[in-house]
């Protein structure tokens, strides 16, 4: 098997120009954890992920990279953190793309795959062809085990 036969080939994916809003609302609706995005031809451009609406909900001063260690004296509940993310919620996705995560070509192994993604501890990765650099699909680790367990077959 490869990553074509493992990945879905209709993944949900975003446009840098689609909002925080619009990505937390498809994360919600489809539980996902790694939204792909994707310019005008298709091509992958980054990852909006949870990790990305963390780091909007939280509070500046403890997402700086240097930022605090401890945060226990810091009294914001849990509507002030609700009402931070709303306040972003019309910012283009563009901004808080992860331009970090792995990718993977459509004809590297299972074994390739299942490394890739210990590695890089990610739950999904998107499959990208290696001329092109288009979107082709997503492997989760999801479609992995079903594959490997006959789930899928």
């Amino acid at each position: 098997m490869t990553a074509r036969t493992l990945m879905n080939s209709q993944p949900v994916v975003l446009r840098p120009t689609d909002t925080v809003a619009t990505a937390t609302a498809h994360i919600l609706k489809h539980h996902l954890r790694h939204l792909p995005v994707i310019d005008e031809e298709g091509c992958y451009i980054g990852t909006f992920s949870i990790y990305s609406l963390l780091r909007l909900t939280l509070p500046k001063a403890v997402t700086m990279k240097e930022g605090l260690t401890d945060v226990s004296f810091v009294n914001e509940t849990t509507q002030d953190l609700a009402q931070r993310l709303r306040e972003r919620g019309s910012e283009p996705v563009l901004n808080w793309l992860s331009k970090e995560e792995p990718v993977m070509h459509p004809d590297v192994s299972t074994m390739e795959v299942m490394l890739l993604m210990l590695r890089a501890r990610t739950t999904s990765a998107p499959v990208v062809d290696k001329n092109s650099h288009r979107l082709e699909g997503i492997v989760s680790f999801w479609d992995v085990f079903e594959k490997l367990m006959g789930e899928d077959a």
